[in-house]
C-alpha cells in the first residue's frame, strides 16, 4: 500500500516517491509504468523474430518474462516490498547486501517509501534479473530496439558535423591552431556534449524521435548553462603538462555518446592526454545508457556506413580502441542504487583509481544525482559539500537538468530561473558544468 505525502521533500532529505510534490512521484507512478508497458509490447510483438534469432525453445521463456514484468508492473504500482536477487549475476551479491544493510535500518524497502535512487535503480536490475535467469534471453537487451532507431537517426544527423571535422582536419596535429582556437574548440565541444544530454530514453518513457538539433541550438543555450565551469577544464587539459588520462563516465547512447566520442577525441588528439577510459554500464540500464556492446555498436554503425566521413571517423575511433588509447570498462558499481558517496565504502578500488585520475567527466542527470546524493539540497549548498565522501575526486559533471535535485547556485538564481520556466529543474531545457578540484580546494 502507497504511503503518500501531499508535499515536497524535507530540506536535505532524500528524493522519494512518497512525496506527491516531488519528481520521484510521477516519474515511478506515470513515466516507469509505461517503460515497463513498452518492454512487454516488444517482446510480444517481435515474437517471430526473436524463435527466428534463439530459436522455437525461447518461446515458453518469453511468456515467462512478459509476466514477470507485468509482475513487476503490479508490484510497482502497489508499493510491493523488494525481493533479493537469486540469479547470481553481475552486481547481485553488492545488490543483496545492501538490501539486508536497508532492511536492518527499517527501510520500508518499497517503490514509493525507499529513497528514488535506489528504487529506481532497483527496478531496472529487477528488469534485469528476469533475462539473467532464462537460458536463451540471458544475453537479450529489452531496450536494443528502441537504441537502434536512435542511433540510426543520430548517425545522420551528425553527418554534417563530422564532415566538418574531417574537411577541417580538426582532430589532425598537422592541422595548425592557436592555444585559443584550442580553447575555444574544446569548450564548444564541451557545451556539445552536455547539451546533447537532453536525449534520454528514459525521460521521454522510450521515445526514439531524435527532436533536438544540438549543433543548430548550442550557441543559442549559452544563458541557459547555470553553472559553467568549462575554464577549470581548460586549464587542466591545455595549460602546463598534459594529463596521461582522462576518465569519461557515459550516460546516454545515440546523439549523446556520439557527441562524447568528438570531445574525447579532441582531448586524446589536441590535448596531449594519452588514454581516455571510457567508463561503461555493465547491463541495460534506464533504457538508453551506454554498454559496452552500444559503444561497440555505435563505432560499427560509422565504419559500415557508405558516407567517407562517417567512415573516417568508425576507422578512426576503432583504432584508438584497439591500440588501447579509447578503453572500456564496465564496474558494477555504476549499476547499483548508491550515491558517489558511497563509493569510498563498497568499491574503494574503483575510488581509488577515479580519485587518482587527474580528471573524470560524468555525464547525464543520473550520474549527477547519484554525485550529490540526490537529495533536496538547498539550490545555494556548494557543490563540493553535496559530493559528500566523494569530493576528494577531481571532476566536470556535465548534466542538462531532469530531477529536481541541484546543488552550487547563487543566491537568487534558482528563483531568477523558475521565473522564467517553472518546470525547469526537471525539463532537460537548463544544463550545468560543474567542475569539482578534489583535495586541491573548491572551487
Amino acid at each position: 500500500m502507497k504511503v503518500l505525502e501531499d508535499k515536497e521533500p524535507p530540506l536535505n532529505a532524500p528524493l522519494a516517491a512518497k512525496y506527491r510534490r516531488s519528481f520521484a512521484f510521477p516519474s515511478m507512478n506515470e513515466r516507469t509504468p509505461v517503460i515497463l508497458t513498452k518492454i512487454i509490447d516488444y517482446l510480444a510483438r517481435d515474437k517471430k523474430n526473436l524463435i527466428q534469432k534463439f530459436g522455437e525453445n525461447v518461446e515458453e521463456e518469453l511468456k515467462t518474462v512478459i509476466g514477470e514484468i507485468s509482475q513487476l508492473k503490479n508490484h510497482l504500482q502497489t508499493a510491493k516490498c523488494f525481493q533479493k536477487f537469486t540469479s547470481g549475476s553481475q552486481g547481485s551479491d553488492l545488490w543483496n547486501a545492501e538490501l539486508e544493510s536497508r532492511k536492518a535500518k527499517s527501510d520500508p524497502l518499497n517503490y514509493y517509501e525507499s529513497d528514488w535512487l535506489f528504487a529506481e535503480c532497483y527496478l531496472y536490475r529487477r528488469i534485469n534479473e528476469f533475462f539473467a535467469t532464462k537460458q536463451l534471453l540471458s544475453k537479450l537487451d529489452p531496450f536494443s530496439y528502441q537504441k537502434t532507431v536512435v542511433l540510426e537517426q543520430s548517425v545522420a544527423s551528425l553527418q554534417p558535423h563530422l564532415k566538418r571535422l574531417h574537411e577541417k582536419k580538426t582532430m589532425e596535429k598537422d592541422c595548425l591552431m592557436t592555444d585559443d582556437e584550442k580553447q575555444s574548440e574544446l569548450a564548444h565541444m564541451i557545451k556539445c556534449s552536455l547539451w546533447a544530454n537532453r536525449m534520454d530514453l528514459s525521460l521521454s518513457g522510450g521515445s526514439t524521435d531524435v527532436s533536438i538539433d544540438v549543433l543548430e541550438q548550442v550557441r543559442n543555450w549559452d544563458e541557459n548553462i547555470l553553472v559553467n565551469d568549462s575554464h577549470y577544464v581548460t586549464e587542466i587539459l591545455l595549460q602546463g603538462s598534459s594529463p596521461e588520462v582522462v576518465d569519461f563516465v557515459t550516460d546516454n547512447g545515440g546523439v549523446e555518446v556520439l557527441h562524447d566520442m568528438i570531445l574525447a577525441d579532441f582531448i586524446l588528439s589536441r590535448c596531449g592526454v594519452r588514454k581516455i577510459q571510457f567508463r561503461l554500464k555493465p547491463m541495460p540500464w534506464y533504457v538508453s545508457d551506454v554498454t559496452p556492446s552500444d559503444f561497440h555498436t555505435t563505432v560499427n554503425s560509422l565504419l559500415n556506413s557508405n558516407d567517407d566521413h562517417l567512415q573516417y571517423f568508425g576507422k578512426r575511433w576503432q583504432n584508438f580502441i584497439d591500440s588501447g588509447a579509447w578503453s572500456l570498462s564496465s564496474e558494477d558499481f555504476w549499476c547499483l542504487g548508491l550515491s558517489y558517496s558511497e563509493m569510498p565504502r563498497v568499491d574503494p578500488n574503483l575510488h581509488k583509481d577515479l580519485k587518482a585520475s587527474p580528471l573524470v567527466i560524468f555525464k547525464g542527470d543520473l550520474n549527477y544525482r547519484k554525485l550529490v546524493q540526490d537529495r533536496n539540497w538547498d539550490t545555494t549548498t556548494p557543490f563540493r559539500l553535496a559530493l559528500g565522501q566523494f569530493s576528494d575526486v577531481t571532476l566536470l559533471a556535465l548534466r542538462t537538468c531532469k530531477a529536481d535535485t541541484i546543488a552550487g547556485l547563487k543566491p537568487d538564481q534558482a528563483e531568477l530561473t523558475a521565473s522564467k520556466s517553472s518546470d525547469w529543474l526537471v525539463s532537460g531545457e537548463y544544463g550545468l558544468i560543474q567542475f569539482n578540484k578534489g583535495n586541491c580546494g573548491a572551487q
